[in-house]
């Protein structure tokens, strides 16, 4: 009887063998196509967007959404969690009076001519200058370039590639940020930036430090040679050192390094890199000696001979093919893009060494 059983068992199992196999491959090839049937609609919705001039923005590195040129809709990829259209997109529409509608039909804002933008019940609320500047209660608070780069107060807060400039600060400053939101904002910059100056002080600090206690622990011979040579040198019997040649530091990028009076450039570790010449005109040379450059009269060349840059004797840099600034040299060194955007420090002279270094990069700071 028992040996039964086991005979009808082995018989069942054999047959379900090959249903079991069949199941699988249904399986499989229903999860084949719903990924096909979802790569179609990825296409579809992306030919959709582009006939309707859908262009996305992001806010940082992360998508928010997209703006429609033909509905003259901004939508974000944020969903209303309430309401009547729980579960649906948040949507903006811009209608041809320059009227902002919420997606419940409230008016919410203004797109104006002269670049104004009207908002949380303040009129104006900010203006948007020719130059792509964001104006703010009379002061300039971000920039969109050409591209569509957004900048904060010269810190990058998106990209809205191919958007209206006008409707691209509605978005960034009007709706992802309203005017309380920005003066935080504002106020976590200025403490951040003035926590790196203080940690970038500490740094300058301790480097002098550290050089005041190498000189210090120096060789008694070392320092006899140096006597007796200032000493036949002078003439008498006083001794007498050397100056120390002035240094400045660099800072670009998280690099730092430094160049001195004579137009040295050195790394972090004090290794010679380059030389940039002495008068502010002449040759620039890598660590090697090798030429990798040129300054002539304010104008910088690559080793090639193709001008790269020009810099007026109050630090304003401009690019071959235009004379618009830039970039220019500010107090203490720092180096802003024309949007705010800061490249680096060096408080060195004669201006056109900084520019060589930080935005020209002849050293890979």
């Amino acid at each position: 009887m028992k040996r039964t059983g086991l005979i009808a068992l082995i018989v069942m199992m054999l047959c379900c063998l090959p249903a079991n196999a069949q199941l699988g491959g249904l399986i499989r090839k229903g999860k084949q196509a719903v990924d096909k049937a979802k790569e179609v609609k990825e296409k579809v919705d992306e030919e959709v967007k582009k006939a309707n001039g859908d262009v996305d923005f992001y806010y940082m590195d992360a998508h928010r959404g997209f703006y429609s040129a033909r509905n003259r809709k901004i939508v974000f990829d944020d969903l209303h969690k309430t309401g009547e259209r729980t579960g649906k997109n948040v949507i903006y529409t811009i209608e041809k009076n320059g009227d902002v509608k919420f997606d419940d039909g409230t008016k919410v804002g203004e797109v104006l001519a002269g670049g104004v933008v009207n908002c949380h019940s303040t009129a104006p609320y900010l203006t948007l200058a020719d130059n792509g500047d964001v104006v703010m209660d009379n002061e300039v608070i971000g920039h969109i370039d050409d591209e569509g780069n957004v900048t904060f107060d010269g810190v990058p807060m998106g990209k809205a590639p191919g958007i209206d400039k006008q409707i691209a600060a509605y978005i960034y400053f009007g709706i992802l940020f309203d005017k309380a939101g920005i003066a935080q904002a504002r106020a976590t910059i200025k403490e951040e930036r003035a926590r790196a100056e203080q940690e970038r002080k500490q740094a300058e600090e301790a480097r002098l430090r550290a050089q005041e206690e190498q000189a210090k622990k120096a060789p008694t011979q070392g320092t006899q040679a140096t006597t007796s040579k200032s000493k036949s040198s002078s003439g008498s019997g006083s001794t007498t050192t050397a100056p120390k040649v002035k240094e400045w530091t660099i800072e670009k990028g998280g690099k730092r390094g430094y160049v001195d009076a004579n137009g040295v450039v050195y790394d972090w570790s004090h290794k010679k890199i380059g030389q940039l010449p002495k008068s502010g005109s002449g040759d620039i040379k890598n660590g090697s000696g090798s030429t990798i450059g040129r300054i002539s009269s304010g104008d910088i060349y690559d080793r090639s001979g193709k001008k790269v840059a020009t810099v007026t004797s109050g630090g304003s840099i401009s690019v071959p093919g235009s004379n618009a600034t830039v970039a220019e040299v500010h107090a203490g060194g720092r180096i802003d893009t024309k949007d705010s955007k800061t490249l680096g420090y060096c408080d060195a002279r004669p201006y056109v060494w900084a520019v060589a270094i930080i935005y020209c990069d002849f050293f890979n700071f």
